[in-house]
């Protein structure tokens, strides 16, 4: 029997608590209206019944006609002519072109923006963060060895292996050896966006 996988998965969400925490507090705190007007601009949202109407906001969408709606009640806004909508951090998103996996960003962009200060991460993060540190702190030197020697098998043994004098043969594998390892941990630590 031949199981039909799906081509693409979206990433399962990262477990930070600061980031849902973070998304949840910007939906009690700020409404989508708030957010609307400020996009829209002063005086520009009408109100059609329960709902609040205008030209959309958001950047790459040229609108002639009013086609963004909120619902204050629901705390919601779509545009009928993006065929888009959501909560507030949605509009923001949108609004400030942040990226699907910056939503915790957009949504502390959204407290900064309306004088909220944005949550902490709880003292049992920092505590994790203290417990995890040796092991990242291991892996990451492994990840610098196995880098090293992969470099000097690749690039220095073929060529040390020609030198007839075994002093010399042994002084440029020391040396070898440890600009291997400079080169590696650059290499690691370019690999995880930092600078060494």
């Amino acid at each position: 029997m031949i199981r039909a996988t799906p081509i693409y998965q979206e990433p399962p969400e990262r477990r930070g608590v600061s980031q849902r925490r973070v998304i949840d507090e910007v939906k009690v705190k700020v409404p989508v209206i708030d957010l609307a007007n400020l996009l829209c601009g002063p005086a520009k949202m009408r109100c059609v019944g329960d709902e609040w109407g205008a030209r959309c906001p958001l950047n790459d969408h040229e609108d002639k006609r009013p086609s963004f709606t909120v619902n204050p009640e629901k705390n919601v806004w779509f545009c009928h002519g993006c065929l888009r909508g959501g909560d507030v951090v949605e509009l923001a998103r949108f609004a400030w072109d942040f990226d699907k996996s910056e939503v915790a960003m957009a949504a502390a962009h959204l407290l900064m923006e309306f004088g909220y200060d944005v949550p902490q991460r709880p003292a049992t993060w920092y505590r994790c963060q203290e417990r995890q540190a040796p092991i990242r702190a291991a892996l990451e030197r492994t990840k610098i060895a196995r880098t090293q020697r992969r470099l000097y098998r690749w690039m220095c043994a073929p060529a040390i292996a020609r030198f007839e004098d075994e002093a010399e043969r042994r002084d440029e594998e020391r040396i070898a050896w440890n600009d291997c390892g400079q080169v590696a941990r650059l290499m690691v630590c370019r690999a995880r966006g930092e600078r060494a």
